[in-house]
């Protein structure tokens, strides 16, 4: 049976059990901020095994899943994967033991017919809790004894965590190698770790909650969360020894066989081989749903993916980008149940060619500095040198880290992430505005059925009840005389979503303002929370209350995201229909719109875009929204974003075609949640503030719209009065003017930087002259080149070392707070980087660069201050 007979198979078997087959979520799991990725089929049931939801008794999946805990063995082993599938089936209340373990050894025997002499079960054999006789029991009548295993809590007792919901599993395992004679297997039997017994599936009996001391107590209501991966039940049925050799992976390594010119006979190659196939199908499905390589949390999972893989394509001779290559062989083994890859391989394959391109252009960089690094420090990296080269190159440190590991070198871990937070702090990276603790708070209050309706499509205005109550700890109150959160039974205000923020106002009472809304957020299913700020009494729950919108910041909004869906119109018109959304951010103020794209617009490209952009303004077109059947999508062919999850019937926005009578006639239609204006012309005027890159292939437009934009214009023809005036010349003659005024300042530049050149590098005896005798032998000449431009720094290093050979030349100046230096050396002599590095150590700074030549900075010092620290340092 090929991998597809057997995905149909077990969902078709549970189903004619009377289990709904739903299918796999997003591997990005939704409103859950506790994880990462989806790594078990249960995630996305997390809210019916807490009894919180009980709109489902059953369910089978086959679920995508991705674990990253293990990248740096995918390709070593036969048993470690990133990207796989999970199928499982799940009760939840419902049937329990008796049925989960018939039902499982009838589908493994009877339905895919493995020999039923080749399959061991385990149970829990107690500890924490009493020995799980019942499913001893329920085995007992099934397989014979001597292939019953009872093990212990690291095998086969599963928790959700310190505390909570928790209980026995019963695995099921294979026997791959029967005929093997391995001499533990005969006393150890399936825990031994040879490789011949594999488990396959495993059966959770959640029957039991783990209170804070420890104790267990019954929990009311019994669930089955099984968990079967496809790969290793496709080595069983096909009787291979590991997943690559199965048909989810034997294909695309036939293909990456061509590409990279090997046959696979080397251990280099072979598990070159694996790793390609492996981080390819993980990185086709993560971009399929809309994520992009970067250097932060899922991003940068996806980026190390990619470039593990280029690495070892790299390794066997490879030498330009290929993964965009497989695209289409990946998408042959999975397009039937997944049929958005078809959907979106465009996107697939342009992300992939971008990331592994802009991967190959820092490689060889990062390596020959890698090498560097290895040449001067044979036993050990320092943390901060990997971190260079994460942020420098983009190298990611798991990949420093393999490389040394190969030439047995260590790399102090704890210093590199030292540097990393570091680096996070002043980059002031946003945290998720809910975070883990509140996630069970939430989700209590929408297994209490609480939900929002919202109304604001229609009114900005309403009469609402207060049905739900948090502090700004998330802690459920009866009421609130200080900032929290509120939840109405009905709203005006929309929620964050799409990358619109949430609309702000008042909650009135009797007509007096009693608390002004800041922020309106949807963080799981239906609950839309009020960020709100007492201002007068207190809301409590039960009070029926008035709800207003602030007019002018949502008309504002609105104008910013009809604007957003002119210039992504006006993009695929310039552009072409290849031009994806990669991102957006709407708010009253401003407009940001991301976008794929495999170079820069030129300047006239840019003129055009928006060009076309303010012609659809200027032609006043309809904006009408209408409710229709998803698959109404692909009839009308509206432009859907790569990996959003769209609910069915789905929001349309259509813009031209006289609205929905004539929507294939139209200027933009897409599936959108967000508020609009009723026609173009309201949104008045756009203008680009700024076009910029965002990464490898994506760039980022800047602008403002509606009354923001008029704003601008009117702010910016004040200011050219203001210039006029004070330059005494007309507005219109103000880019004239300035031209000359600013060449006549780069001449002066020019001269006085020529002046400075000449006194310093002639002016030998000046004290701004200072000569250090190094320890290591040698001299370092230092001069403060005051009042310098820091580019000129390293001219003047250059004029100082023509006029002293054989001595390494710094030189600095102080600037704004800063002190900024440069580091020169000479064939032979010593490394310049490592120097800088340390002077810069010297300032709290940073510094690094080639070993003749390295620059650095940090906090500004007195001249003698600093040249006392370097004899300090290095005499």
């Amino acid at each position: 049976m090929k991998s597809q007979q057997i995905r149909n198979s077990f969902l078709k078997y549970f189903k004619s059990r009377g289990l709904p087959v739903l299918p796999s979520s997003s591997l990005v799991p939704q409103g859950d901020p506790t994880l990462l990725f989806t790594a078990a089929g249960m995630v996305q049931f997390k809210a019916n095994f807490l009894g919180l939801d009980k709109s489902l008794k059953g369910a089978t999946t086959c679920q995508k899943c991705l674990r990253t805990t293990d990248i740096d063995n995918v390709g070593f082993t036969s048993r470690h994967l990133t990207f796989f599938e999970m199928l499982g089936n799940f009760s939840f209340g419902d049937y329990f033991k008796k049925e989960a373990i018939a039902w499982a050894w009838d589908y493994l025997t009877k339905e895919l017919g493995l020999d039923a002499r080749r399959l061991y079960v385990s149970i829990y054999k107690g500890g924490i809790a009493p020995r799980d006789a019942e499913a001893y029991n329920i085995w007992a009548k099934i397989i014979s004894k001597d292939r019953i295993f009872e093990l212990g809590e690291k095998d086969n007792f599963w928790t959700m965590g310190p505390t909570g919901p928790c209980g026995p599993c019963s695995e099921i395992y294979y026997d791959f190698t029967p005929t093997a004679a391995c001499p533990e297997c005969q006393t150890k039997g399936i825990a031994c770790d040879c490789g011949r017994f594999v488990e396959i599936w495993n059966l959770v009996f959640t029957q039991f909650n783990r209170l804070e001391d420890g104790s267990l107590e019954p929990l009311p209501q019994k669930n089955i969360d099984t968990g079967m991966g496809l790969e290793r039940l496709c080595m069983a049925v096909q009787d291979v020894k590991n997943p690559f050799d199965t048909d989810l992976f034997v294909p695309i390594q036939e293909h990456a066989k061509k590409i990279l010119l090997v046959e696979g006979k080397t251990a280099l190659e072979t598990s070159a081989l694996r790793i390609v196939a492996d981080h390819i199908r993980a990185a086709v499905f993560l971009l399929s749903e809309g994520l992009l390589p970067s250097n932060e949390g899922r991003g940068y999972i996806l980026r190390r993916l990619i470039r593990r893989a280029a690495r070892y394509g790299k390794l066997i001779g490879r030498e330009t980008p290929f993964l965009n290559e497989l695209v289409p062989t990946v998408i042959g083994v999975f397009h039937e149940i997944y049929p958005e890859l078809i959907t979106n391989s465009a996107h697939i394959i342009l992300a992939l060619r971008n990331e592994e391109t802009a991967f190959f252009k820092t490689l060889a960089d990062g390596e020959q500095r890698l090498q560097n690094l290895i040449k001067n420090s044979p036993s050990k990296i320092s943390g901060q040198e990997a971190f260079y080269l994460y942020e420098t190159y983009g190298f990611p440190f798991e990949l420093t880290k393999e490389i040394l590991a190969e030439k047995g070198i260590a790399v102090d871990e704890e210093s590199f992430y030292a540097a990393q937070e570091k680096a996070k702090i002043s980059s002031k990276v946003e945290v998720d505005k809910f975070e883990k603790e509140k996630a069970t708070a939430l989700q209590a209050l929408a297994g209490k059925g609480l939900a929002s309706t919202f109304t604001g499509y229609q009114n900005l205005t309403e009469e609402a009840k207060v049905i739900a109550l948090l502090n700004k700890e998330y802690q459920p109150v009866d009421f609130l005389d200080q900032d929290g959160y509120a939840l109405f039974d009905k709203t005006p205000f929309y929620a964050e979503s799409g990358g619109q923020i949430g609309d702000i106002g008042t909650v009135e009472k009797d007509n007096e303002t009693i608390a002004r809304v800041l922020d309106t957020q949807k963080p799981l299913g239906q609950l839309i929370l009020h960020k709100v700020a007492i201002s007068k009494g207190k809301i409590s729950l039960g009070n029926t209350l008035t709800l207003k919108v602030d007019e002018i910041a949502r008309f504002r909004t609105s104008s910013n995201h009809t604007a957003v869906h002119i210039i992504n119109a006006a993009l695929k018109k310039i552009l072409g229909d290849s031009v994806r959304q990669a991102g957006s951010y709407v708010s009253p103020e401003k407009l940001r719109f991301d976008y794929t794209t495999p170079q820069a617009p030129t300047t006239a490209q840019l003129g055009a875009i928006w060009g076309a952009a303010n012609d659809i303004i200027a032609r006043n077109l309809k904006v009408e929204a209408q409710v229709r059947p998803l698959s109404d999508a692909k009839e009308l062919k509206a432009t859907l974003l790569v990996g959003e999850k769209y609910v069915d019937p789905a929001r349309f926005l259509i813009i031209g075609g006289e609205g929905f009578k004539n929507p294939l006639d139209r200027v933009s239609l897409e599936l959108c949640g967000g508020t609009h204006v009723k026609s173009t012309g309201e949104v008045m005027a756009l203008r680009l503030i700024k076009d910029s890159a965002v990464s490898a292939g994506v760039r980022r437009i800047e602008a403002i719209a509606g009354l923001s934009a008029v704003d601008y214009l009117k702010e910016h023809a004040n200011t050219s009065l203001v210039l006029g005036k004070l330059l005494n010349v007309k507005p219109e003659d103000l880019i004239k003017k300035t031209e000359t005024l600013l060449k006549a300042e780069k001449d002066l530049k020019k001269e006085i930087a020529d002046l400075r050149r000449q006194l310093l590098s002639g002016n030998c005896a000046s004290p701004a002259r200072e000569e250090i005798a190094l320890k290591d032998g040698g001299t370092l000449l230092a001069f403060n080149a005051e009042n310098t431009e820091i580019k000129e720094l390293r001219n003047l290093a250059d004029g100082f070392a023509a006029k002293n050979s054989g001595k390494i030349i710094l030189v600095s100046t102080d600037k704004d707070g800063r002190k900024s230096f440069v580091v020169k050396s000479f064939a032979g002599g010593p490394d310049a980087g490592k120097l800088c590095k340390t002077i810069a150590g010297l300032v709290n700074g940073s510094g690094g660069g080639r070993a003749e030549f390295a620059q650095g900075g940090g906090v500004a010092l007195p001249w003698q201050e600093f040249c006392a620290k370097i004899k300090a340092a290095l005499s």
